[in-house]
């Protein structure tokens, strides 16, 4: 678990943060897409309606035989039940690897103005570990018409680097690239970044120096803009970043503390401002162990932080905390915290939530005792998590609520991942769902 100065990660696989939601009896059943043999050859669509005007014409278009029957864009509001449409192979199979030894990954991501993949060959080195890459991108306005894979500049990248993370930000995306395992155990740092205005075309980014030259350990963000956390070159100094277009980045104030030691596990950003997680190292004195109370700071713009007040966050004897972007204007915060029964008893883990509208004003969320870790997907304006039974039952789909209510959503038609694997995205036309291998391809339609 490491000690308490150490400074602790909290990026996840693509689009946000971990998270911890109050889903009583069930467990995480959609994973980030895993490495995957390489899948044979398919032509890719020959359409290209990437755009979210072409949301109705696109469907109309399918030649799926169990297109929906709904056209147009998902409905707002809260949504009570998902048809799913089995769209077969839409998304493009292209690259493949270059050698038997090898293999792809695919990855998926929503936003509010479509949907956004991702597809990786890798070839295995000598050492049997991924070395050459190629990825490509491709973009789809509807969840079904995918465009031709366009390749990703990933000059002067050494091994395999996927591109595992999505952001969106005020007019811009951000896409993070992560190499595909981290040395000697440590934390996953981001390699790689590009932007994109549209989903479709990227560009990939040249930091500042001071931010070249940091371990950064998570990125996210909000209509506000983006904001990074990490440490400088010397791998110590905590710092943060932010940035309105993924393309300059700035040098932010970290929070500061009168008391203590500030210790920093990572940000996010929504349309009230940016939001710090993090926890305060108490100063006992004397050669007393120093407990961490899990805290949370805000800022409008990044240029100075307060302190939040937090209902329930207590001392603990070790204890982070987590920020996660259910939507635009929703915020959700999760403190673990560890606390040893006895001198030689296993520490015990509790977990406290809260939810915010501003990020300034914040309110417990009772959570029953089988509160568990989930895996939050949002487009900005819808929140949702992919669960499965714990004996391995067919996948369940459940929309976040603005006070973190989960509520089931009735499903119809082929549901997609029985075993609980594959892909998952919300947008505009609602949620998509592609097998890891990039083969199937499904569609979930909501209703209200």
């Amino acid at each position: 678990m490491g000690t308490a100065t150490q400074f602790r990660s909290t990026i996840g696989m693509i689009k946000t943060v971990g998270a911890a939601l109050a889903l009583a009896g069930l467990v995480t059943g959609c994973s980030v897409a895993a490495v995957s043999p390489s899948a044979s050859q398919a032509s890719p669509s020959a359409a290209d309606s990437s755009s979210p005007s072409a949301v109705a014409s696109a469907w109309a278009a399918s030649s799926s035989s169990e297109a929906p029957a709904t056209t147009g864009p998902a409905p707002s509001g809260t949504w009570s039940s998902l048809k799913w449409t089995d769209q077969h192979t839409v998304f493009p199979q292209t690259p493949t690897p270059s050698t038997g030894d090898g293999g792809t990954q695919n990855s998926l991501f929503g936003w509010s103005k479509g949907y956004i993949g991702f597809r990786t060959a890798y070839d295995i080195s000598t050492d049997n570990s991924p070395a050459k890459t190629e990825t490509v991108s491709t973009s789809s306005g509807d969840g079904v018409h995918w465009t031709a894979g366009r390749p990703m500049d990933i000059t002067g990248l050494k091994g395999a680097i996927f591109v595992s993370e999505v952001v969106e930000g005020p007019s811009d995306l951000l896409a993070l690239g992560y190499y595909g395992a981290t040395a000697c155990g440590g934390p996953t740092t981001v390699e790689a970044f590009w932007t994109s205005p549209d989903g479709s075309s990227w560009s990939r980014v040249t930091p500042p120096a001071d931010f070249a030259s940091a371990s950064i350990y998570t990125v996210d963000g909000g209509s506000v803009g983006f904001i990074a956390t990490g440490t400088l070159k010397d791998g110590t100094t905590q710092a943060i970043w932010v940035s309105t277009d993924g393309r300059a980045w700035r040098r932010a104030a970290v929070p500061t503390v009168t008391t203590g030691t500030f210790v920093l596990n990572g940000a996010t950003g929504f349309a009230s401002g940016y939001v710090v997680g993090g926890a305060l190292q108490g100063d006992e004195g004397c050669g007393g162990f120093n407990q961490l109370t899990p805290s949370l700071w805000w800022s409008a713009t990044g240029s100075s932080w307060t302190r939040v007040k937090l209902a329930g966050a207590t001392p603990a004897d070790d204890a982070m905390m987590s920020v996660t972007r259910i939507t635009d204007q929703v915020l959700m915060a999760t403190a673990t915290e560890w606390n040893a029964a006895s001198t030689t008893a296993a520490s015990t883990m509790t977990q406290i939530v809260w939810v915010s509208s501003n990020g300034q004003d914040w309110k417990p969320v009772p959570s029953p005792a089988s509160l568990l870790s989930g895996r939050v997907y949002t487009d900005g304006r819808h929140g949702i998590v992919v669960v499965t039974l714990p004996d391995g039952g067919m996948p369940t789909v459940g929309i976040i609520g603005d006070d973190l209510s989960v509520k089931t959503l009735v499903a119809t038609g082929p549901v997609p991942g029985s075993n609980g694997s594959g892909e998952y995205a919300v947008g505009p036309a609602g949620i998509v769902c592609l097998s890891n291998d990039g083969t199937s391809l499904s569609l979930g339609v909501p209703a209200a």
